[in-house]
């Protein structure tokens, strides 16, 4: 019997951001991540459904949780965001224990 290999499916996309200057409190960087989608995809896309599923002590470093469709978008928005706190993408994936190939979480 021959065993057959599958990609893993999932709905869900993780992202790991770098947070300038730093900011510890989840509702602070929901709200920053809210705004950044509505400057560029408009008032629809600012109610896009995620979780701030990580927040390190220092307020230096986030991971996210979107739906697989939406990731993109939101990278996008981050990337040209005009508010207080810039957001970067250190990684991405569907995997969320991927993300420990940055940097440890701590």
């Amino acid at each position: 019997m021959s065993m057959s290999t599958r990609p893993l499916r999932t709905s869900h996309h993780y992202i790991r951001f770098a947070v300038s200057p730093p900011c510890a409190d989840a509702l602070t960087l929901r709200k920053a991540i809210q705004d950044a989608l509505g400057q560029s995809f408009g008032l629809v896309s600012a109610n896009t459904y995620l979780d701030v599923l990580w927040v390190s002590g220092d307020g230096t470093g986030t991971v996210v949780r979107i739906a697989q469709d939406e990731a993109t978008r939101l990278m996008a928005s981050v990337a040209v965001s005009l508010g207080s706190l810039k957001l970067s993408v250190l990684k991405e994936s569907p995997f969320l224990p991927s993300l420990l190939s940055v940097d440890p979480l701590s």
